[in-house]
């Protein structure tokens, strides 16, 4: 991933067939304190059966906020039942790629995630509220 698409947000798709969406915000904190860049992802209910409709997903701002993202910044998530996780990475200033995990994968894997997010079409904005996690 870039250093843009962690920063900046998605560039509109072209081309691709869109279905409708739901804006997701929300706020990340972990031991109490914002997380910057941490990489917050919506895991529909089928990824797990090796079906990937699609793969919405954003960042945190230094404030722990965070907005989720399909076709472009912002726009929201597709109705469906997701699992979100959380990666708390870095990126590296001389290729803009985003790796690791500062909390060791606790809350990398959709099945053991604590997280549902269940949205209908027609639903209005969804704010996830304060999202709390530890790093031990």
């Amino acid at each position: 991933m870039s250093l843009c698409a962690a920063g900046c947000g998605r560039e509109p798709q072209r081309g691709v067939t869109r279905v409708e969406t739901v804006p997701v915000t929300g706020i990340v904190l972990v031991d109490g304190q914002p997380a910057n860049n941490l990489r917050v992802s919506a895991v529909h209910s089928t990824a797990t059966q090796g079906l990937v409709p699609h793969s919405p997903g954003g960042y945190t701002k230094e404030d722990g906020r965070f907005s989720l993202s399909t076709y472009e910044s912002g726009d929201g998530v597709p109705p469906g039942d997701y699992k979100l996780t959380f990666v708390w990475g870095e990126i590296n200033l001389m290729n803009g790629q985003y790796s690791g995990d500062k909390l060791k994968g606790k809350y990398a894997e959709p099945l053991r995630s604590a997280h549902p997010l269940q949205l209908s079409s027609g639903d209005n904005a969804v704010d996830m509220g304060t999202i709390e996690l530890k790093s031990r």
